[in-house]
């Protein structure tokens, strides 16, 4: 029972290994970010010589004697002309990705290498003074033509030589145009980073290399060269100080000028303002007057009217009471014209009368006959 066990473990086992050795054997695997380009050796399955595409990551055939292949970083590539200094320190950082990179992945990954590269570039500026610049160039191979690298130089080291080359012998070209003042000039060397990319990009882009950019990072220059500069720069920083002092004594001058400009423009604007007031309160009491005064012949004129309309009416009623008592006096004079005005007359003499203590006779006056006693007081009988 056991021994067909293990035939069949040992068959397993066996076809693992021949798959294993097979793959290995007739099979390339591309990692990502690579690319690769396969050479027929023999016209057996195509034309011999180099297949004009590029193979993307995965699993290609590789036929012994038949295939060859040659693999080629697709990722973006840099070249630094910088100090040994600098470079370490770069060196120091990849490292330090490469411990975090293991710390956090389950699988060792790829290692991250720190950009190789000359020391910085020598350039004679355009006065024979030495400069050293800090570049940084990046670059890659264009997609697709891989092929066609491999086709020119035959070898990765090959290109990026030749990529180096191209680059010093433009920055040297172009940046030794300039005088040794202007490489302090952040504009002067703007433009000619400009311009470099320019001609990188077309000198590059005819051997099939993209340029991604290229910067100018940092520029040192002789020590001796550099001591002037500094006096130089102090000194003109001394003249730009005195001309700042000068100005600001100037500016000062202006700024008491308009201060005192502006205290009689605020004066005059006062004046102008307490003018105005006077004129409103002017105004205003003149029109306080014009109404008072309307007023007040508004009351002087209905109290006349109403004076008026007192004295018509006394008038009126002084009027009707003299022709009453006309009246009154006409009615008593026809009174007193007839038999009326005799009897009027022995009756106010009567009242007048005034006889006091007297003995009258009453044999010879009868005072119960009123008549005869009307008749002797000048009345007149009916």
């Amino acid at each position: 029972m056991m021994k067909p066990l293990k035939i069949f473990c040992m068959i397993v086992s066996l076809l693992i290994i021949g798959t294993f050795l097979v793959f290995k054997t007739f099979l390339i695997h591309i990692e990502v970010g690579k690319v690769g380009v396969r050479t027929r050796q023999y016209a057996v399955f195509g034309e011999k010589g180099v297949e004009p595409k590029d193979f993307s990551p995965g699993w290609h055939r590789k036929l012994p004697i038949f295939d060859t292949w040659k693999i080629f970083d697709a990722t973006v590539q840099t070249i630094q002309f910088t100090t040994s200094e600098e470079r370490e320190h770069q060196r120091e950082i990849y490292r330090g990705m490469n411990l975090l990179s293991r710390v956090q992945s389950a699988v060792s990954p790829d290692e991250t290498v720190a950009p190789e590269g000359p020391e910085m570039i020598d350039v004679k500026a355009k006065d024979a003074n030495a400069v050293r610049l800090d570049v940084t160039v990046k670059y890659r191979i264009m997609e697709g033509a891989a092929y066609k690298v491999f086709e020119q130089f035959n070898d990765e080291i090959r290109y990026k030589n030749i990529v180096r080359d191209q680059v010093l012998n433009v920055v040297r070209g172009k940046m030794g145009e300039m005088n040794t003042e202007e490489f302090y000039d952040p504009l002067v060397r703007m433009q000619k980073t400009t311009i470099m990319t320019q001609m990188l990009t077309e000198d590059l882009s005819v051997r099939n290399i993209e340029l991604v950019d290229i910067l100018v990072r940092d520029i040192s220059f002789d020590p001796a060269y550099e001591a002037k500069i500094l006096q130089k720069k102090l000194a003109d920083q001394d003249v730009e100080l005195n001309k700042s002092r000068a100005q600001q004594a100037e500016k000062s001058g202006e700024t008491n000028k308009i201060a005192a400009e502006t205290g009689a423009l605020v004066a005059v604007i006062e004046e102008q303002m307490t003018a105005a007031l006077v004129g409103m309160k002017a105004e205003t009491d003149k029109k306080i007057a014009k109404i008072n005064a309307e007023a007040q012949f508004k009351v002087a004129q209905t109290r006349a009217e109403a004076d008026l309309y007192a004295a018509e009416k006394i008038a009126k009623g002084n009027l009707m009471e003299r022709e009453t008592t006309a009246q009154a006096e006409q009615l008593k004079a026809q009174a007193l014209s007839g038999s009326g005005g005799a009897n009027y007359v022995a009756l106010q003499t009567i009242k007048a009368l005034q006889l006091g203590d007297m003995k009258v006779s009453t044999i010879q006056n009868d005072f119960l006959d009123t008549e005869k006693m009307v008749q002797k007081m000048g009345a007149t009988a009916k």
